[in-house]
C-alpha cells in the first residue's frame, strides 16, 4: 500500500513540476480579466485589471462595455515584466495592464464582456468575461483567507483521486499568478517599500550642456525621467528659472523612451522637457528643481517550496518535494513624488575690451542683409528698409540698430518680427526688422550701410557685421517738396531796369524803419535761435538722463509690443503671442523701475513696485499676467484665454502708468 502511495506522490509531483515547467516555457499570449472584487453595493466602485502577457506590438485594447458599468477613471496603462524558472533557465514575459475603475448602474448579477485587442499583426484576443454580484447600498468587499480546517476536502477521503483534483486546482492558481503578476492587490509583497528603494529606479535628472557660459550665451537644459519600473507620471510642479530667459524646444507629446546605462543599470528614459536658457545677469545661477507626481508599480520576485502551496497538511517530510521550488511575480502600486537635484551655472560677463559703442547685447553667431523696397519715390510716398538677421543665439533679445539717414528723410519707430526655426538643439531663426522711410526733400540720397555688432562665445570675440549701402532718388510729390540740391537752370528772362526822375519818386506810408514788419524780420530768427538752443540742451540732458529717457519711452514701447500682440491674437498664433505679451510687461517694469533687464525678477520687480507705492491689488495683477505668459509658454492648450489676457494687459499696463504719475 505504501508502495502504491509513493507512486501516487512522484506521479503527482511529476505531473505538479511537468505543469510549471510547460507554463515556463510557453510564451502564447493570455489575456485576463481581473475584478478587484466579485461582491459589491450599487454605490460602490470596483477596479478591473486587464491583462495581456506576450502580445507582440500590442496597437489597441478596447475599454469594458458600458451596458451595466459606468466608467468612472482610466484606463491606467502600465507596463511589467515577470519571470519563471524551471530548474535550468529563467523566462521573461511582458505584461500590459489597462486599469478601470467602474461603477454599477442598477443591482443584480452583472457581466462585463470580453474585452477585445489587436496586435500589429492583426491578431485578435479576447479576455474572459467578469460576473459581479451588485447589492443595493454599499458594502466592503471582503476576502476572508482559506481556512484548513474548513478544507472542503477535509471530509473525503485521502485517496489518490482527491490529492489530484486537488493539486490541479492549487496548479491553476500558481498558473493565474505566473501569467498575470498585475493582477490585483492580492499578489501585493508584505515586506514595506520605502522612498530610497524607489528611487534608485525611478528619477528625475537635469542635464545641460554647459555650466560656465557668458550672460546671453545659450545653455540647452534637458529634463529626463528614468525609469526601471511600470509607472504612471506627469510633471506637476515646472521649475522657476529666474535670471534666466527661456525657449523651450518642440518634443513629442508622447514621447517614445531611450535606452541608457547609467551606473552599470539599464534605464528607459522619458524626455519630459528640453529649454534653452539665456542667462541675463552674472553669478552662481541655480536651475531650480523639476518636480512630478504619479503612480509606480514596484515589481519583487519571490521563490517558494512546492510544499507550501498545501499549507504543510501534504508530504511535509518527503526529502524530493521540499526541495523544490517555483518563483512567482508580486508588486505593488505606490505614489511617488518625484525631485530632480537643482543644477547651477556660472555665468560671467561679457569682456569689456575691444567692446564696440553699438553692440545691442547680441550673443551668437549671426548674419546681416538689407532690402529697400523702393529705389525712386516721390516726397508724398515712403519707403520700406528691411534688415534680416539670421543666426542662432539669443534672437528675441537683439536691439534694434539705428539707422544713420541724411538730412530729408525721417523714420519712424521699427516693427519687429521674431522667426524662430530652431526646435532640436540650438535656437535659430531670424529677426525682421522694418523702418518705414519718409522723404521731405526731394534729391538723391545716399543711406549709409547699418552695422550689427554681436559676441561669438566660440571665438571669444565682438564681431561686427555691415549691410550694403543704399541709394535713394526722390521726386518731389503733389503736395510740394522742394529740390535738396543746389543746381537748378538760371533765369533766361531778363527784364529791362525801369527808369523813372527821383523826383517822382515819394516815400509811401511810414518809413520802413518804424513798422512792425522790419523788426519782425529780426525777431523771428532770434526767437527761432533761442528755441533750438533750448531745444538742444534739453534733448542733451534728456540723453544723458538715460533713467528719464527709458521711463518716457516706456509706454510707447510696450503700446508697440501690444500691437504687435493683437496681430499674434487676431491670427490665433498662441507661443508668438504670450512672448510678446512677456516682453511688452518685462519691458514696461524694467524702464519704469530703473532696473536692467538683467536684473529683474519677480522679487525686484515687486520691490520696485512696493518704492513706487504701486497698490497690492495691482501687484497682484501684474503677477497673474507674467503668471498666466510663463503657464502657457511651458504647456499646452487652449487658446481660449488669449483675448482676456490681452485686455488684461492693456488694462494693468494703463492702471500703471497712472501709478507711477501719482
Amino acid at each position: 500500500m505504501n508502495c502504491i502511495n509513493n507512486m501516487w506522490r512522484y506521479s503527482i509531483l511529476s505531473l505538479l513540476l511537468i505543469g510549471v515547467s510547460c507554463h515556463t516555457w510557453a510564451q502564447n499570449v493570455v489575456f485576463t480579466a481581473q475584478p478587484q472584487a466579485t461582491r459589491m453595493g450599487v454605490k460602490d466602485n470596483v477596479r478591473v485589471d486587464f491583462t495581456i502577457t506576450n502580445a507582440q506590438n500590442l496597437q489597441t485594447m478596447a475599454p469594458p462595455s458600458d451596458a451595466d458599468f459606468i466608467i468612472v477613471q482610466g484606463p491606467f496603462t502600465a507596463q511589467s515584466y515577470s519571470s519563471s524558472f524551471n530548474g535550468r533557465t529563467n523566462v521573461t514575459s511582458e505584461s500590459i495592464t489597462r486599469t478601470y475603475i467602474l461603477r454599477p448602474k442598477h443591482e443584480g448579477t452583472l457581466t462585463i464582456p470580453p474585452v477585445l485587442a489587436r496586435d500589429a499583426a492583426g491578431h485578435t484576443y479576447q479576455s474572459n468575461p467578469v460576473t459581479i454580484q451588485v447589492g443595493p447600498g454599499s458594502m466592503q468587499a471582503q476576502r476572508r483567507a482559506p481556512n484548513p480546517q474548513q478544507d472542503p476536502f477535509a471530509d473525503q477521503d485521502d485517496n489518490a483521486l482527491a490529492m489530484m483534483q486537488r493539486m490541479q486546482r492549487q496548479l491553476g492558481q500558481i498558473q493565474q499568478q505566473m501569467q498575470a503578476p498585475a493582477a490585483g492587490p492580492n499578489t501585493a509583497a508584505a515586506t514595506p517599500i520605502n522612498d530610497e528603494e524607489i528611487k534608485k529606479d525611478l528619477f528625475i535628472r537635469v542635464e545641460v550642456d554647459k555650466s560656465k557660459v557668458h550672460v546671453g550665451e545659450q545653455i540647452t537644459a534637458s529634463y529626463k525621467l528614468y525609469s526601471r519600473l511600470p509607472m504612471q507620471v506627469g510633471i506637476s510642479k515646472l521649475p522657476s528659472l529666474n535670471g534666466f530667459w527661456t525657449q523651450d524646444f518642440d518634443i513629442p507629446k508622447q514621447p517614445k523612451p531611450t535606452e541608457e546605462v547609467l551606473d552599470g543599470k539599464k534605464y528607459q528614459v522619458f524626455l519630459l522637457k528640453k529649454s534653452a536658457l539665456f542667462p541675463q545677469q552674472t553669478g552662481t545661477l541655480e536651475l531650480d528643481p523639476a518636480e512630478a507626481k504619479g503612480m509606480a508599480r514596484v515589481i519583487r520576485q519571490e521563490k517558494h517550496r512546492m510544499s507550501d502551496m498545501f499549507n504543510g497538511t501534504l508530504m511535509m517530510n518527503d526529502p524530493v518535494f521540499n526541495n523544490s521550488f517555483y518563483n512567482t511575480t508580486a508588486y505593488r502600486d505606490v505614489e511617488v513624488h518625484l525631485k530632480s537635484s537643482p543644477i547651477k551655472v556660472t555665468v560671467t560677463a561679457l569682456p569689456e575690451k575691444n567692446k564696440p559703442e553699438d553692440f545691442g547685447g547680441a550673443v551668437g553667431n549671426f548674419t546681416i542683409g538689407g532690402k529697400l523696397d523702393k529705389q525712386e519715390l516721390t516726397t508724398d510716398e515712403i519707403a520700406t528698409l528691411t534688415l534680416t538677421i539670421n543666426g542662432s543665439g539669443n534672437l528675441k533679445l537683439i536691439e534694434a540698430p539705428r539707422l544713420t539717414l541724411p538730412n530729408g528723410i525721417s523714420t519712424f519707430d521699427p516693427q519687429i518680427t521674431d522667426t524662430v526655426t530652431g526646435h532640436t538643439t540650438t535656437i535659430s531663426g531670424a529677426k525682421i526688422i522694418n523702418y518705414v522711410i519718409s522723404p521731405h526733400l526731394a534729391g538723391d540720397y545716399d543711406i549709409p550701410s547699418v552695422s550689427f555688432t554681436y559676441f561669438n562665445p566660440q571665438s571669444e570675440a565682438y564681431v561686427t557685421a555691415h549691410t550694403q549701402p543704399f541709394k535713394l532718388h526722390v521726386k518731389p510729390g503733389k503736395h510740394g517738396g522742394s529740390i535738396a540740391t543746389t543746381g537748378g537752370s538760371a533765369m533766361k528772362d531778363i527784364h529791362d531796369i525801369a527808369v523813372q526822375p527821383s523826383s517822382e519818386i515819394a516815400p509811401k506810408g511810414k518809413p520802413i524803419l518804424f513798422t512792425g514788419g522790419y523788426w519782425s524780420m529780426y525777431a523771428f530768427p532770434l526767437l527761432a535761435f533761442i528755441g533750438l538752443i533750448v531745444w538742444k540742451k534739453r534733448d542733451e540732458e534728456l540723453s544723458k538722463d538715460t533713467v528719464l529717457l527709458r521711463s518716457k519711452r516706456a509706454n510707447k514701447v510696450a503700446l508697440q509690443r501690444l500691437v504687435i500682440a493683437k496681430k499674434f491674437l487676431d491670427e490665433q498664433s498662441k507661443v508668438p503671442f504670450y512672448e510678446e505679451i512677456s516682453k511688452a510687461t518685462w519691458l514696461y517694469l524694467s524702464d519704469k523701475l530703473s532696473i536692467p533687464l538683467s536684473a529683474l525678477s519677480h522679487e525686484t520687480a515687486t520691490e520696485g513696485m512696493n518704492m513706487r507705492r504701486v497698490p497690492q491689488s495691482l501687484q497682484k495683477r501684474v503677477g497673474d499676467v507674467i503668471w498666466e505668459c510663463e503657464s502657457a509658454l511651458y504647456a499646452s492648450g487652449s487658446t481660449d484665454k488669449m483675448a482676456n489676457t490681452y485686455e488684461e494687459t492693456v488694462k494693468v499696463i494703463s492702471e500703471l502708468e497712472d501709478a507711477f504719475k501719482a
